[in-house]
């Protein structure tokens, strides 16, 4: 099989913001950076709605440790924006030090979800948290992650703590489209060797399912890949997020550009809680 397209992928960015989703991004960023080798730019932006609202009159914090409200001080949050981007910039250094790679990081101040895009349009792969600090993004995507689904900017890589781009399982789904075959290319290109790539081959038609699985395993898939195929009717995203499960899947890779409707596609990344590559 020729070198996987990712070979394409010179410049990877990361948003960066300190929560654990962060770091994992981080993490798995740098760790694609060194495999392909790529250069790799952190993006730290300093929340303009934070600071607007530090300036009204009435904005109050309330601590854990504390009984009374406490004014919030424009001056306190500016000083607390700067630790948080000098530790940001601290871990990227350290990681990237590390694994030997090339890396910039750069500080925006703006809307987070626009300033992390905007930032990213040099590069060829943005990598995400899943969520971010808010407590109100605890399940599901956050903000940032659901603007770069909606507008389209892909290759995208999100990121949840707990898995290692470089250890754990892959899982593709794949139903015959050039979007899927993408996706597979990109499946192969992270798999690590004595791991097992998924596929999942969405076909409701069961010899036209064996005829795909065929032509996978004698052409598409080297012979040397830890490979397991299932064959299941393509379905709405619930279902597919079951399935998903039901395999422990670590890294899943897919496409929008596939038969699946994108509106399945998007809401199946909404429903999972599994790192997602959608290219």
């Amino acid at each position: 099989m020729p070198e996987p397209q990712t070979t394409l992928i010179r410049h990877i960015a990361v948003a960066l913001d300190c929560s654990a989703h962060s770091i994992a991004s981080l993490k798995a960023a740098a760790e694609l950076a060194r495999l392909m080798k790529a250069d790799l730019t952190g993006i730290f932006v300093e929340d303009i709605n934070l600071l607007r609202m530090a300036e009204l009159p009435f904005s109050h914090e309330i601590r854990i440790y504390t009984a009374e409200p406490k004014k919030i001080e424009p001056s306190e949050l500016e000083r607390s924006l700067r630790l948080q981007a000098k530790s940001a910039k601290e871990a990227l250094q350290r990681i990237a030090n590390e694994l030997r790679i090339e890396h910039s990081f750069r500080i925006s101040r703006g809307m987070v979800p626009a300033e992390v895009i905007a930032a990213a349009l040099e590069a060829d792969l943005l990598v995400l948290g899943r969520s971010g600090r808010s407590p109100s993004c605890k399940k599901g995507l956050g903000s940032t992650a659901r603007k770069a689904l909606a507008e389209g900017k892909k290759p995208l890589l999100f990121m949840r703590p707990g898995f290692s781009a470089k250890e754990g399982p892959v899982l593709a789904l794949y139903d015959g489209s050039e979007g899927a075959r993408h996706a597979l290319k990109a499946a192969l290109a992270l798999l690590h060797p004595g791991v097992t790539l998924t596929l999942l081959i969405l076909e409701a038609n069961p010899a036209k399912a064996v005829e795909m699985e065929c032509e996978l395993s004698e052409k598409l898939v080297p012979p040397d890949t830890l490979a397991e195929y299932y064959h299941l009717p393509p379905s709405d995203a619930k279902t597919l997020a079951r399935y998903i499960r039901m395999a422990e899947s670590g890294l899943l890779v897919l496409s929008d550009q596939m038969h699946l409707p994108r509106e399945t596609v998007h809401n199946l990344i909404e429903e999972i809680d599994y790192p997602v590559l959608l290219v």
